[in-house]
């Protein structure tokens, strides 16, 4: 039999309240203690409305509760209660229940308690100050095979956490998921990963009651993992990695005819037809491979040459990071061209870094997740990777008529000694960046000063690929409830 979730109605709480209310109009304003077996994540705070818990073995959620005289409290459809007692809640994984309090001098607030599933990944938060995200959405995955990856734990998650460290909303994938994000059009999208082949499975968009929008691929299928896009005329940016074959690599100490792994981007439009393609081939070559990476072209065939992992749209371009050149692009929309260089290898088409000791000792290592700010700045996640140096978030002031790049910000974690790959680096409207460091188990908000006021970590070896802030005001906490709630009565028992 399907268990539902039951609420308190406006009406039922009046009935109470009023008589309550008239009692002792005078009486002091005290919280009640509320409490769970198995515990609340986070524990119980007068100002904290979402939690989750792991509900028992047989779905069973302990409640107790200690209220301050002529103070109520609901919990779930039971009866209002006063003083010291216990009842019992059952739940489905994904259902909730309410507690709601109310008395003299005490508004009516309500708080919602979650069963998480048992195979959702451990985490553990920290919030020392105030955000300028509202939410946090993540793919919490591991890169071990899957008979290395933790027990009894999915890869397959995307969530959207508060600045509590509360996953308020959750989808399960049939596959692990990466980059996901909040689009432009309120859904929420993220790639399909498959950690032992170079061609994926392309990306799914989801309404935020779980119900699929689309599945979106590029032509031929095969999208690549790095990068989803919706563009703001309602078609995706995709990339894919097709082989290439002939390609001398002798410039870089591989052979003169090899195979390689091309990087291709593709606009499509929602019913997948090619609007516009991009090919690195066309416009690099083997001597642009970084000092660091010429590994790549001798030990792999095909070689990943250029490894695209992140592109930003730019006016009437776009601005790429290409991990395996160590440099960030600015491609010609029209025709393809590269029209500036930052990091790599020397070329016409360079920037001069100022301001950057970093850049100067060798320059971006293994960078990710460029982007364009709205003040025309560029942001990049720099890894650091076999540069014996911490990952850093990195924004620079471009001066395209002078050739160069200025160093304004350099963002730091210190509990982020290195990165071996990944990451993001998303610089707020109010200065504040959330970043997640490259293959750590976590995200961070800091401020300007690269002060935390928020972690978010995830156990088990488990990390997520990117963090996709979304500031006040873009999602209400009540629609992902009822998403949720929505998810549930179609999937759940």
């Amino acid at each position: 039999m399907r268990r539902r979730s039951l609420w308190v109605t406006p009406a039922l709480i009046a009935a109470f309240a009023l008589p309550c209310q008239a009692a002792n109009a005078q009486a002091p304003s005290v919280p009640p203690t509320i409490s769970t077996q198995p515990e609340l994540v986070p524990r119980f705070s007068p100002s904290v409305y979402d939690y989750v818990t792991r509900c028992g073995p047989d779905g069973s959620v302990s409640v107790s509760v200690d209220a301050p005289p002529h103070a109520w409290v609901f919990v779930g459809r039971r009866l209002p209660r006063t003083g010291v007692f216990s009842t019992t809640v059952s739940l489905a994984e994904g259902q909730r229940f309410a507690i709601t309090v109310f008395g003299p001098g005490w508004r009516v607030s309500t708080y919602h308690v979650r069963c998480l599933p048992p195979d959702f990944p451990s985490f553990t938060s920290q919030r020392t100050g105030a955000t300028q995200a509202q939410w946090y959405v993540v793919a919490p995955f591991s890169v071990s095979p899957p008979n290395a990856s933790p027990p009894n734990v999915s890869p397959n998650y995307v969530a959207i956490f508060d600045a509590n460290g509360v996953p308020v909303w959750w989808y399960r994938s049939t596959t692990q998921a990466l980059d996901a994000k909040l689009l432009a059009n309120g859904h929420i999208g993220w790639l399909q990963y498959n950690q032992f082949e170079m061609l994926q499975a392309g990306a799914d968009e989801h309404r935020l009651d779980g119900s699929l929008v689309r599945h979106a691929d590029t032509v031929d299928g095969g999208a690549d993992h790095h990068e989803l896009l919706l563009l703001r005329n309602g078609n995706y940016l995709l990339a894919r990695y097709p082989v290439l074959r002939g390609v001398d690599l002798r410039p870089c100490g591989g052979p003169a005819d090899a195979a390689i792994y091309d990087n291709e981007l593709q606009e499509v439009t929602p019913n997948g037809s090619l609007v516009w393609s991009w090919r690195a081939s066309d416009h690099l070559t083997a001597a642009d491979v970084a000092p660091r990476w010429t590994s790549v072209c001798t030990e792999t065939s095909p070689a990943d040459i250029f490894h695209f992992n992140s592109a930003e749209p730019d006016r009437s371009g776009y601005v790429l990071s290409l991990r395996h050149l160590d440099a960030v692009l600015r491609i010609d929309r029209v025709t393809g061209a590269v029209e500036w260089k930052l990091g790599g290898t020397p070329s016409t088409t360079s920037l001069s870094p100022v301001g950057d000791p970093a850049m100067a000792g060798g320059g971006f290592a293994g960078q990710h997740d460029a982007r364009i700010l709205r003040d025309g700045t560029l942001t990049v996640h720099d890894n650091g990777t076999r540069a014996a140096r911490p990952p850093r978030a990195v924004r620079y002031r471009l001066d395209l008529r002078a050739r160069t790049a200025t160093l304004i910000e350099d963002i730091r974690d210190s509990a982020a000694p290195e990165s071996f790959c990944c990451g993001s680096a998303r610089r707020l409207a109010g200065g504040n960046w959330v970043t997640s460091w490259g293959g750590q188990p976590f995200i961070t908000e800091l401020t300007p000063a690269g002060v935390p006021v928020f972690r978010l970590t995830f156990t088990q070896g488990m990390f997520s690929y990117r963090a996709d802030p979304v500031p006040f005001g873009r999602l209400r906490a009540d629609a992902l409830r009822r998403a949720m709630d929505q998810m549930q009565r179609r999937t759940g028992p």
